[in-house]
């Protein structure tokens, strides 16, 4: 990515552009700050706060990945095929896919599982997650939903309707 190139699809001058950003090595890191912040608080929200109920959480969490409007997998994507070539995006990909098992595990324990078995089940479910985008099924929205609920008892061990 060039900086005069982005300037001009942007349709700013490159002093505008270096207005905002010194350098394009700061762009980048801007870039990768935002999607590490924006997709940590957005897992972390899931998370019950006063009384945690694992089965609302991870309900929580599944909405989000079916329904796809605050998470991108496509944006997600594009900073992992990044991660490939740069050190820096590597380290940040690392962060975040073990910050989202982290909060998968927070889940699975609120569901009253052990310590290492809410770690397995999480990490089950987000490589689970994470195959099935960069598979592509392109899958409707229905043909998930129609899904979802054998998902759900096949992952987390419950019924959709167990607290």
């Amino acid at each position: 990515m060039k900086v005069e190139r982005l300037a001009n699809a942007l349709n700013v001058t490159r002093g505008g552009f270096y207005w905002h950003f010194t350098d394009r090595a700061d762009l980048l890191d801007s870039l990768l700050q935002a999607w590490e912040e924006e997709t940590t608080a957005l897992f972390e929200g899931t998370l019950g706060r006063d009384q945690a109920n694992g089965m609302r959480e991870f309900s929580a969490l599944i909405q989000i990945w079916v329904e796809e409007k605050a998470y991108s997998p496509a944006h997600d994507s594009a900073v992992r095929e990044w991660a490939r070539t740069s050190d820096r995006a590597e380290a940040a990909v690392k962060r975040v896919d073990n910050h989202r098992i982290g909060v998968l595990k927070k889940i699975f324990l609120d569901m009253g599982y052990h310590d290492d078995e809410a770690f397995i089940r999480a990490r089950i479910t987000y490589f689970h997650q994470i195959g099935y985008y960069l598979l592509g099924l392109g899958e409707t929205q229905e043909q998930r939903r129609k899904m979802l609920p054998l998902y759900i008892q096949i992952l987390t061990g419950k019924t959709s309707s167990e607290d």
